[in-house]
């Protein structure tokens, strides 16, 4: 059976494919710590902590104005009065554009949006960057800036056209964190990918000020051109280490005045790694990362008192937390801040004699100061794959892990520049996907982490204690077939069976359902890795059997065919529309043109079907779990697509299918995408490879754009996560 399996994209493509996929859809289905005084993100779900509203600079009352440097002028203020129906369009034949917003007084933003364009085809900037005009002292208010030499690019901002073209649709939405005190901000545009830019709403949005960036810091032994300073610096490259040959280490944080704290951020370890498994998969773990420490805080600089310590779970291990916010249950007047650490890992992330810790940053934040942390936000990789397949295959489980992070690497760092730098997994692979050494830089695992989806580091707490959430991603891409046992199949031993409802001490990824349906971190699927987070929102009994599991997946999933999944898949189930092979087929997706996901798409036209998004799978999840009172009622279906075959049969009464117009026999429909409708991180699944691969020329009856289609719904998903991490960041 093949099932979401992993390919380089330079096998022979086989076509076993006898089916028919027809272009007949449906949509609707039914209506369709050990410290008393600190607080940490609640592992029970999200929204933990204070409540914080952010703020937008710009419709804030110190605005004092909006303009554009053409002839538009006055026009530019439709960028920010709250609606998407009123624009700010550049004037046509100018060489640059320019919108520009000034404030009275200093701003703190760490996170610009923007919504471009009349359409993912017309009017979004290709060529532009963002420029600030910081202030330049402390004052508490703003002058005017004197001429360009005044304005400044802020990092990870600029955008030069992408290789594809400036013919391409784009995504209209976009986001960009930056760490910007600013007395103004200015757009600057050089192309667009058609006509003049257009511009419908922006927004600046707040962030709480560090207050360690104006401290001293010291230290009782640094590793030589790893000084104190840098780990109060705001940057993640720069970075601070222990000295050698010392089992004890202080790094200390002098404020020049005593400042009410009541949020301390920790960004601790060079990067993460794994490290092995007895029999098979890997551990996740920190590089040159303290093993104990304790955070202490001081009023007057002499006397100094504990607030928070490494994490624990229950069970007394410690959890491997990397960005870490300890929050103090009443706001303290600090003087100073110490870190006291004793022994460190080593570069494999075990404990080694001689390895020395890395701090990459700290930073405390005033209790009176309501602006949330916008932190940037990273991306974990999981590996929804049994491991001890993984072992097995050329590379074993590194290689295999790294594989399915390298696309997100690739596929993200359009929309999220810092991982241009953050490319260790990239670089560890060749062109076909062989072993590389990539050795670490300075940037390595700013954004980007790898986990594999039975380790039992992978829980509620690692989760939601990181600060912020990672952006979760599930890639099960193997072959692999659902089953009561986990193990290789006796004929086939490079086919496994897999029970991802299993606890991880029994190689599954069970145990982290409650994660999943208590909504503790943001979580994205794609083909195999979103039918296990269907498997996951519908596992309730944290103690059941494997003939529990068996039945949940039987009330979750089925084959394209509508029987029950038993044994690896005929051939005939196979739906295969994978760009790589030479004549590639396509399935027809039809989606809801007015959801978010698939705006872009969708267009002025309101188009609602693709043909551009990559298939290879013989599992479904079946459309009647999503009803009332269906184990995943909370998730709503925002694409289908249909699976029409002789051999098609109806799983259920109320499974969605109907006859093939053809006559040839029965269609099922395909649930293609599903999200969660709660007020919480949002969880979003697809049964296509969105993450992976782009069609090189659009199907027949598809615009010429349409190849743009799975970035533009990545794209859409990421600005999900978002809205979320603006509305839940505490």
């Amino acid at each position: 059976m093949r099932r979401c399996p992993r390919r380089t994209g330079l096998e022979p493509a086989t076509n076993a494919r006898t089916f028919r996929v027809g272009t007949v859809a449906f949509l609707a289905l039914g209506s369709v710590v050990a410290f008393s005084n600190i607080r940490e993100a609640d592992a029970g779900g999200p929204g933990a902590g204070r409540d914080r509203i952010a703020a937008d600079a710009l419709r804030a009352p110190y605005l004092v104005a909006v303009r554009a440097a053409d002839p538009t002028g006055d026009d530019a203020r439709f960028a920010i009065d709250g609606r998407d129906d009123t624009v700010w369009t550049g004037r046509a034949g100018e060489a640059q554009w320019r919108w520009t917003s000034l404030f009275a007084r200093p701003v703190h933003v760490g996170l610009l949006r923007a919504h471009f364009g009349n359409s993912s085809t017309s009017g979004v900037p290709t060529a532009f960057r963002w420029e600030a005009w910081s202030p330049k002292t402390a004052s508490a208010t703003c002058d005017i800036p004197l001429g360009d030499e005044s304005w400044t690019t802020l990092a990870g901002t600029a955008q030069s056209p992408s290789m594809d073209g400036d013919s391409l649709a784009q995504p209209t939405r976009r986001s960009w964190f930056v760490d910007a005190e600013a007395c103004g901000l200015r757009l600057v545009v050089d192309r667009t990918n058609a006509g003049p830019p257009v511009v419908r709403e922006v927004e600046a949005i707040e962030s709480a000020r560090d207050v360690l960036r104006s401290a001293r810091a010291s230290d009782n032994g640094e590793y030589p051109g790893f000084p104190a300073e840098a780990a109060i610096d705001g940057t993640y490259s720069r970075r601070w280490a222990g000295a050698p040959g010392k089992s004890r280490w202080t790094l200390r944080i002098d404020l020049p005045t005593p400042q009410t704290i009541d949020r301390v951020r920790l960004v601790l370890g060079f990067d993460s790694t794994t490290v092995p498994r007895p029999g098979s998969g890997r551990s996740y773990a920190v590089a040159w990362a303290p093993i104990r420490y304790v955070l202490e805080v001081s009023e007057d600089g002499r006397r100094f008192a504990p607030i928070a310590n490494e994490p624990t779970r229950a069970d007394g291990t410690t959890v491997p937390l990397r960005r870490r916010m300890v929050t103090l249950a009443e706001p303290r007047a600090v003087r100073a801040l110490r870190l006291v650490m004793s022994g460190a890992t080593g570069e494999s992330g075990l404990p080694e004699m001689g390895a020395v810790p890395v701090v990459r940053e700290i930073a405390a934040y005033r209790a009176d100061d309501k602006q949330p942390v916008l932190a940037p936000p990273w991306i974990l990789s999981v590996n929804a794959n049994p491991s001890g397949q993984s072992h097995l295959t050329p590379g074993g489980e590194v290689t295999n892990d790294a594989y399915h992070a390298r696309f997100l690497q690739s596929r993200l760092t359009p929309l999220f520049p810092a991982l241009s730098g953050d490319d260790r997994y990239a670089r560890s692979l060749g062109p076909r996907g062989e072993p590389l050494d990539g050795p670490r830089r300075d940037a390595a695992g700013e954004v980007l982490e790898a986990i594999e989806g039975d380790d039992p580091e992978l829980d509620g707490q690692l989760l939601a204690q990181s600060s912020p959430p990672p952006l979760t991603v599930l890639s099960g891409s193997n072959d692999w077939d659902y089953a009561l046992e986990t193990a290789p199949d006796r004929a086939k031993p490079k086919f496994w069976h897999w029970d991802p409802l299993r606890d991880a001490r029994f190689g599954g990824m069970g145990h982290l359902a409650r994660a999943v349906r208590s909504r503790m971190a943001p979580f994205l699927g794609f083909c195999g890795g979103a039918q296990i987070l269907a498997l996951l929102e519908a596992r309730r009994n944290e103690a059941q059997s494997a003939g529990d599991d068996l039945r949940t997946i039987d009330q979750v999933l089925r084959r394209t065919s509508g029987r029950p999944i038993r044994g690896f898949a005929p051939p005939v189930d196979v739906e295969r529309a994978w760009p790589t092979d030479p004549h590639p087929l396509r399935a027809k997706i039809q989606f809801v043109p007015n959801d978010s996901l698939f705006a872009d798409l969708a267009g002025p036209l309101r188009r609602s079907t693709t043909q551009a998004l990559p298939e290879l799978h013989s599992d479904v999840i079946r459309p009647d779990a999503f009803l009332p009172g269906g184990p995943l009622e909370h998730f709503e279906v925002v694409a289908t697509s249909a699976f029409c075959a002789p051999g098609v049969v109806a799983a259920g009464p109320h499974d969605a299918s109907f006859p093939d117009p053809s006559g040839l026999g029965w269609c099922d429909t395909v649930v293609e995408a599903f999200r969660s409708r709660d007020h919480a991180w949002p969880i979003i699944g697809a049964q296509f490879h969105a993450e992976q691969w782009d069609f090189a020329t659009a199907a027949p009856g598809d615009p010429p754009e349409s190849i743009a289609d799975a970035r533009l719904f990545l794209a859409a998903a990421y600005e999900t996560m978002i809205d979320a991490y603006v509305k839940l960041t505490p």
